[in-house]
């Protein structure tokens, strides 16, 4: 290869790996994307592919942060694209007059993140979670002593609950957001479906609410499975000093324990995924 070809790649992968660290060391959406927020929807997709084009993974020249990049800048499109989710994040992630919006404020780093991860949640919330909540109701009118009015409002309130864990530390968040991936997977398959196939959109539909009630099923035991493990190193402490333990455990979790069997019940194998389940158990570990 010439001397010039040499310095095209050369200057390929020195623009690659600049957009590359940039979108990975960046935590507002907007530049990660490398768009203004006064942006248009059309200027935020075009950022998008522009960067997207570049970063992603199977275009050479190899770099080993292509894919971590690439699924970055797909978090962010998602959120922005959506008026409603960009409505929620632009209110969330806005410094006030008092706060600069520099990475060692509460509104820089973390929190953008977790702004992020919220409106997600509140998209949700006011969107397909109705379809949900009108499957429960009608279960309820179906078989009262299985899906009792209390757990119809017990699941709403979980949701609530989970909301507040995602604002508390950005362990939460990550984790949460693998939930909710596991639903938008759902939704997708629902959208790509045609009007008249009827039976598929009722077999996903019923899909869809299963992965959704697994959310505060699995979140509520990697709750419990954490508190559990403290209590027992505690035990453990006490009874290494030749003490007895005189409290018992707390109540954990965001669910009692007949919500919790009933959505067991519900869900069934839609609450089963193995790699969330590591994700789940290698950070529960480092929530503060």
């Amino acid at each position: 290869m010439s001397d010039e070809g040499h310095q095209t790649e050369s200057a390929i992968f020195t623009q690659k790996d600049d957009i590359i660290h940039s979108v990975l060391h960046e935590e507002d959406l907007y530049q990660i994307l490398g768009a203004p927020r006064s942006a248009s929807p059309a200027e935020l997709r075009r950022c998008y592919l522009e960067r997207s084009k570049i970063c992603h993974p199977d275009k050479p020249p190899f770099h080993e942060l292509s894919t971590s990049a690439f699924q970055r800048l797909g978090f962010a499109f998602d959120i922005l694209k959506s008026p409603s989710a960009r409505r929620t994040y632009d209110r969330a992630s806005k410094p006030t007059s008092s706060q600069l919006p520099d990475k060692t404020t509460f509104l820089g780093g973390e929190h953008t993140f977790r702004s992020a991860v919220e409106a997600i949640l509140h998209e949700f919330m006011t969107g397909d979670f109705v379809i949900v909540k009108r499957w429960l109701e009608s279960l309820h009118v179906q078989y009262p002593n299985l899906v009792s009015e209390e757990v119809v409002i017990n699941v709403e309130k979980s949701f609530i609950r989970i909301r507040e864990l995602v604002l508390t530390t950005r362990t939460y968040a990550l984790l949460i957001y693998i939930e909710l991936g596991r639903i938008n997977r759902v939704q997708k398959r629902l959208m790509g479906l045609g009007y008249f196939d009827v039976v598929g959109r009722a077999r996903l539909t019923i899909h869809l609410v299963r992965v959704t009630l697994a959310v505060p099923m699995r979140v509520d035991r990697a709750l419990k499975q954490r508190e559990e493990k403290a209590w027992r190193a505690k035990v453990a402490g006490l009874q290494a000093r030749g003490l007895t333990p005189t409290e018992t455990m707390g109540r954990a979790g965001i669910l009692n324990d007949r919500i919790s069997k009933v959505l067991e019940f519900i869900v069934g194998t839609a609450g089963k995924d193995e790699s969330a389940d590591e994700a789940w158990s290698a950070s529960m570990g480092k929530v503060a």
